[in-house]
């Protein structure tokens, strides 16, 4: 094992391990995914040169988001490829939506309207936390706003303009548990991979079978330290660790793919912090780590929380390293976007991701929020038209 890893409290074994597959494994899924793509791109242009301009335009994409992103290994769950957390696994009709998005936005598709990656929906104002970096502090534990039936309706009207990836966040959406079992019992979950964004709280064996039976694909779990103490600070709430760390062993064990997401506060942003993270990471037994950096928004409004040159190269040198060094094939893959939004930009604002809050209105992201109209009763291409007029993404070029 490398010199960075040191062993990490509180850690558990789980049994079977996740399966990571890089190297010739890892090439001959993405030829597959490939060859899906070739099918796709053929079925879906008049004529041979929009279809090699299309599949050029893809594959610069996946060029740029490998050297980026470092993507050189992924994770097999039920059958399907999963290379990062925000990505839906392939071979799939999720993953398909997300080809054809993409394809689309290198030559349009006739009679295709352009669709989105990912739609991050927050269902619940609901949470019993008091986390330090909540970004919808001044709505939490308010009078809901979004029925079953407005969440239903936000989700077709993605669904039906193409959208790859859908989380449910919040609030904590384990709250609203039997409103979240009808959603994704009354949503196309093969359409789209759907997701929850949680802090674990209660997810019991029993509930999590119930969700995987309902179609969820995974669970995000967030962690912001690998000591329980520090976490639990944190999170404001004595046992919030525990519960993350049952939270995912649940999922594991119902099939589900599991991540955790990590915000690195400044005083985090250490190789001994990021790489003990790692090893509690890889002893639960889960495939990703998402890493968002804190930005001066909700709960961190007007303090000093955005991460300097110094601190993002300790982040992306760990990245890198974790992605690319052999020795740690078998830890869960990273799943960071920032790297990308600072040397390509941003795709939120409607690009390839928008946020829906708990009011039901549109924002770029999470952290960029501007209101731009009702999902429930604006179109999405309002919204967009409003997130393009707002400037799009409030911290990088839009692209």
């Amino acid at each position: 094992m490398g010199t960075e890893i040191q062993n990490a409290e509180h850690v558990e074994t789980i049994v079977p391990p996740p399966r990571i597959i890089s190297g010739l494994q890892f090439h001959l899924h993405r030829l597959k995914i490939l060859r899906r793509a070739l099918k796709l791109a053929y079925r879906s242009y008049p004529t041979l040169a929009d279809t090699r301009a299309a599949l050029r335009g893809l594959r610069a994409v996946i060029r740029e988001n490998d050297r980026i992103r470092h993507i050189r290994k992924a994770t097999l769950v039920n059958g399907r490829f999963f290379p990062l957390m925000s990505f839906p696994g392939g071979v799939s009709p999720a993953h398909d939506v997300f080809i054809l998005n993409e394809l689309h936005r290198a030559v349009p598709i006739p009679g295709r309207t352009p669709g989105l990656l990912l739609m991050i929906l927050a269902m619940t104002k609901k949470c019993s936390l008091q986390c330090e970096h909540c970004f919808e502090w001044d709505q939490l534990n308010g009078k809901e706003q979004l029925t079953v039936t407005d969440l239903l309706h936000i989700i077709k009207k993605f669904q039906d303009r193409g959208v790859a990836q859908i989380e449910l966040s919040g609030g904590e959406p384990l709250n609203r548990f039997d409103d979240l079992l009808e959603i994704l019992d009354k949503s196309d979950t093969s359409a789209s991979d759907f997701w929850i964004l949680s802090s674990g709280y209660r997810l019991t064996a029993e509930k999590a079978q119930l969700l995987k039976n309902v179609g969820l694909t995974g669970v995000s779990i967030s962690l912001d330290h690998w000591d329980a103490a520090e976490h639990d600070r944190f999170r404001g709430m004595k046992g919030s660790f525990e519960w993350a760390r049952a939270a995912v062993r649940h999922a594991r064990a119902a099939g589900m793919v599991t991540g955790l997401s990590l915000t690195p506060v400044k005083s985090f942003c250490t190789k001994e912090h990021l790489f003990k993270f790692a090893e509690l990471a890889r002893s639960w037994g889960v495939h990703f780590i998402r890493i968002l950096e804190p930005r001066a928004v909700g709960h961190f409004e007007g303090q000093d929380v955005e991460l300097n040159t110094a601190e993002l190269a300790v982040i992306e040198s760990f990245a890198r390293t974790m992605q690319l060094d052999a020795r740690y094939r078998q830890y869960p893959i990273i799943d960071y976007y920032g790297a990308y939004q600072r040397a390509v930009g941003c795709s939120g604002a409607g690009e390839r991701y928008l946020y829906v809050d708990t009011e039901g209105d549109y924002h770029a992201c999470p952290f960029c929020r501007n209101k731009c109209g009702s999902a429930v009763h604006n179109s999405i291409e309002e919204g967009i038209k409003a997130m393009q007029a707002a400037c799009g993404c409030h911290a990088f070029k839009t692209v």
